[in-house]
């Protein structure tokens, strides 16, 4: 390969790399095979750039992810469960109302979270420093003669610490996804619901859209192996 053609192949893979994981900064592998060559007869570098382009975002697309494709097999769970995330990283939106704490929203807990006005309510988790999260497992309350469960929520996020927007989960249309929370049958079985691509997150909050009964709710966030 002349010198030339080095310098193309040079920028064109730096720009396929940007394209193909703007989130997370970090290539994904989704096609390995040979490369379409150039035409030597007529070496136009931007018409070959834009070839090259185009040819890897057709067997490489946006949302290539572990998590695109159904899921993970093992996914780590960032500490809700097991305590390791302290208490008063985990907030709400009735918080000094007297309702359950929202550290009381913990999966697979004693205990749940409540809000006292359900509409409009919301539960978060600081993960303090930005990090890679997949999914959430959410999980209802079965109680002695009722069932309260959760049938709908949107995920937002703060994608870092000094930011003070929230982002929404999206699907591949852009639209903001809106999750499933299970079956009312099995109100008390976790409920694993994985993003459409992994997002880079400081805080993660769940929106409460619909729900049966009451809320009552508990959750954890969870993150597949790269």
């Amino acid at each position: 390969m002349s010198g030339r053609w080095a310098v193309v192949v040079f920028f064109a893979t730096i720009s396929v790399l940007v394209f193909m994981d703007g989130v997370e900064a970090k290539p994904k592998v989704c096609y390995i095979g040979r490369l379409p060559m150039p035409d030597l007869q007529n070496p136009d570098i931007y018409q070959w750039i834009k070839h090259f382009k185009d040819f890897v975002r057709a067997r490489c697309p946006r949302s290539c992810d572990v998590v695109a494709t159904g899921g993970c097999l093992n996914p780590r769970r960032l500490g809700l469960e097991d305590g390791s995330i302290p208490d008063e990283r985990i907030r709400s939106s009735d918080d000094g109302d007297r309702s359950p704490s929202a550290a009381h929203g913990r999966l697979n807990g004693p205990s749940y979270w409540r809000p006292r006005f359900p509409y409009g309510s919301w539960i978060e988790v600081d993960l303090v420093q930005t990090t890679r999260v997949s999914g959430v497992i959410t999980q209802g309350i079965q109680l002695q003669f009722s069932t309260w469960l959760v049938r709908e929520f949107k995920v937002s996020y703060n994608p870092t610490p000094l930011s003070s927007s929230y982002e929404y989960v999206r699907d591949d249309n852009g639209d903001i996804t809106v999750f499933d929370g299970g079956d009312i049958h099995h109100a008390s079985t976790p409920h694993t619901n994985f993003f459409n691509q992994s997002v880079m997150a400081s805080v993660v909050r769940i929106e409460i859209q619909r729900w049966i009964v009451s809320v009552g709710f508990r959750f954890e966030v969870i993150q597949c192996p790269q």
